[in-house]
């Protein structure tokens, strides 16, 4: 079995608690999980060269998931990048990562590369070179174009990833399908209808899954641990995991 690369250039929530960098991940130098605003400054110190990125993936709109995307153009454009990039979020994503892009960097967009822009819903699929993504439609703001988790498929693995979610039926089917899934947990004990906690949701979403799988939580909030839970592992923000 293939080992992958899995690499945090953050792990907090929405409010950055206690200084963690906003969530996202890279997975096997290629695939970059989310655009929060710090994504470039993380990936320079992580020393990911952002040219060998071939796909980006985007759960949902939300800033903290979204407002680095114009910083990585930046540095495409202004490192001469010629090899094509595949943007994949939900529904709009293309207008308005354009939109933003244009006001704050005018010209951003007059570049060498190609820019692929594979937008979806629930129940759709996109790929990018060895990378298969299918969507799944999560809970979460339903103000948004689209929330989506994905189920991901590399050198014969199979990954998961719930973006933004509170407990859903696609959150347990992400567990069911998934040897590793990368989930949010965005409090301790915190009830609200968008997110998940530790206290009730993290048990039931490492029940759904095999023993043998791993369950690594990301999007933290304060607090957040994993002593006591079989299974279960806390990103850290520029953690390394060989999965």
């Amino acid at each position: 079995m293939t080992d992958l690369d899995l690499r945090f250039i953050g792990t907090g929530n929405a409010f950055a608690p206690g200084g963690l960098c906003w969530n996202g991940f890279v997975l096997e130098g290629r695939y970059l999980f989310e655009a929060p605003p710090q994504a470039l400054q993380s990936l320079n110190a992580m020393k990911i060269d952002a040219n060998d990125l071939d796909a980006v993936v985007l759960s949902h709109h939300h800033g903290d998931h979204f407002l680095g995307l114009p910083f990585l153009f930046l540095q495409w454009k202004y490192s001469k990048r010629t090899r094509p990039v595949r943007i994949i979020g939900p529904r709009g994503t293309k207008e308005l990562a354009t939109q933003i892009g244009r006001q704050v960097y005018p010209g951003l967009f007059d570049t060498r590369f190609e820019v692929e822009w594979d937008e979806l819903t629930g129940g759709e699929v996109a790929t990018a070179g060895a990378l298969k993504v299918f969507a799944a439609n999560v809970k979460h703001d339903q103000r948004l174009s689209g929330t989506l988790g994905f189920g991901i498929e590399i050198a014969g693995r199979r990954l998961g990833y719930t973006g933004d979610s509170a407990l859903c039926d696609a959150v347990l089917d992400l567990a069911r399908d998934s040897e590793v899934l990368v989930s949010e947990c965005a409090s301790v004990d915190e009830t609200v209808d968008v997110h998940m906690n530790l206290r009730d949701d993290v048990p039931v979403v490492r029940a759904a899954m095999k023993p043998e799988a791993r369950l690594i939580l990301t999007h933290l909030g304060p607090g957040v641990a994993a002593e006591g839970l079989h299974g279960v592992e806390v990103a850290r923000d520029f953690g390394v995991y060989r999965i």
